[in-house]
């Protein structure tokens, strides 16, 4: 009974294809096509290379509000048609920070904390929510630590590298469901709670840039996949259903609160990107992005009841980003940016549920920075586009309709030099 309880968790409780890539306004500004610009702290993240060009000693603080909501529309069989549900409009805060110092001429290190990957799905009217036996709530965080190091080995080449910590925090709340044959159908019998954490995971990132001449910087960086494995508490509460003779009958099947694990397989990410300067006062950047999700083609979830163990397939593949960005120097200390991205999901239709039904999307972004000083302040705002996506009645949970997502989000950061 718990095994088939439980196997509607997917993958998409956490990562899935929602990345987080705003983790500098001054990129952003540019659709996040910065990996061969690489000119302001965020390079940690973006191209780690570019920290060997920083001057001085500088510090770069920011935070992103992102503004997201689903909507899901069911079709027959099940949940039917006229079926509706939807989160609502929700807001996360993923911040960044980063420190960076010059060493000599030619060498510079830095550290750098940010969030690259999160999910938070709070479906409306949780008790009533088809999708509430699959998740009406989940949230998952990841917290990116980063030192990093990088060298100018000559004047047209520079090469860096860092490591990748990550701590991860994952909380799932959904309703449990048994058939009564009394009347024929499902009723809620109990909830269940996963919250669990990591340790601090390792990965790595490297990158380098080359500047054949005054006009011309071509960068390519590399993060490599991470393996977050996570444990904490399942805590199993059963409710009553109405019909006690049939909820005495659960009680002895329900399972008590225990552990519980999982290791979720985060993708490699690597980015290519050119920044040309030969036009007066303009800069216009492109990037290239591949994600690894192809590794990401099962979950394992472990009980302490080792009965309960299960293992999700996923079939994630590959996917793409295309980013273009430009920015023009208005006055000495004024600079106005835009850019324009496209993402590729790497979710497969059978993947899409209550924790993340992904698509294909476009967005357009603005930015603006401006120097004062020993100060730099930089912002920036995107919209999202998507459209509808069906699960094409193969959903691995019975759950079929179209899903749609909306969004946008704004970023600032300060930066100061001493």
């Amino acid at each position: 009974m718990v095994a088939l309880l439980l196997m509607g968790m997917p993958a998409s409780t956490w990562a899935a294809g929602f990345s987080i890539f705003e983790e500098g306004a001054k990129a952003l500004g540019m659709g996040g096509a910065f990996t061969a610009q690489a000119d302001d702290p965020s390079t940690i993240f973006y191209n780690v290379a570019g920290l060997a060009d920083l001057d001085r000693t500088q510090v770069y603080l920011g935070t992103t509000l992102i503004f997201t909501g689903t909507k899901f529309s069911g079709v027959d069989p099940s949940p039917g048609f006229g079926v509706q549900g939807e989160t609502g409009t929700q807001v996360f805060p993923p911040s960044n920070g980063y420190i960076t110092h010059r060493i000599g001429n030619r060498v510079g290190v830095g550290f750098g904390f940010y969030s690259a990957y999160g999910l938070g799905q709070d479906w409306k009217n949780a008790a009533t929510f088809s999708g509430r036996h699959i998740s009406h709530d989940v949230l998952l965080k990841t917290f990116w630590f980063n030192p990093a190091v990088a060298a100018r080995l000559n004047d047209h080449i520079a090469v860096g590298a860092g490591l990748d910590l990550v701590y991860t925090t994952i909380n799932l709340k959904r309703f449990l469901q048994q058939w009564d044959a009394n009347v024929s159908g499902f009723l809620d019998v109990g909830t269940l709670e996963l919250d669990g954490n990591s340790g601090l995971d390792v990965g790595y990132n490297a990158g380098m840039l080359v500047t054949p001449d005054e006009n011309w910087r071509l960068g390519v960086s590399f993060h490599s996949h991470v393996d977050a494995d996570v444990s904490g508490t399942a805590d199993f509460n059963q409710r009553a259903s109405g019909d006690p003779a049939f909820d005495t009958v659960v009680g002895g099947l329900f399972p008590p609160d225990q552990g519980g694990s999982t290791t979720l397989k985060l993708p490699w990410l690597l980015s290519a990107g050119v920044a040309y300067d030969g036009l007066d006062r303009w800069r216009l950047t492109a990037d290239f992005n591949v994600f690894g999700w192809s590794r990401f083609d099962t979950l394992p979830i472990r009980f302490d009841d080792p009965s309960l163990n299960l293992v999700r397939p996923q079939n994630y593949d590959n996917s793409i980003q295309i980013r273009t960005g430009f920015a023009y120097q208005y006055t000495q200390s004024l600079a106005l940016r835009g850019g324009y991205y496209w993402d590729e999901s790497p979710q497969p239709v059978e993947s899409m549920s209550p924790f993340l039904a992904d698509a294909n999307r476009h967005a357009v972004t603005a930015g603006f920075g401006y120097r004062t000083g020993d100060w730099t302040i930089d912002g920036f705002g995107a919209v999202l586009i998507t459209s509808d996506r069906s699960t094409e009645g193969r959903s691995n949970d019975g759950l079929n309709g179209s899903y749609r997502a909306y969004g946008s989000f704004y970023g600032v950061n300060f930066g100061y030099s001493f």
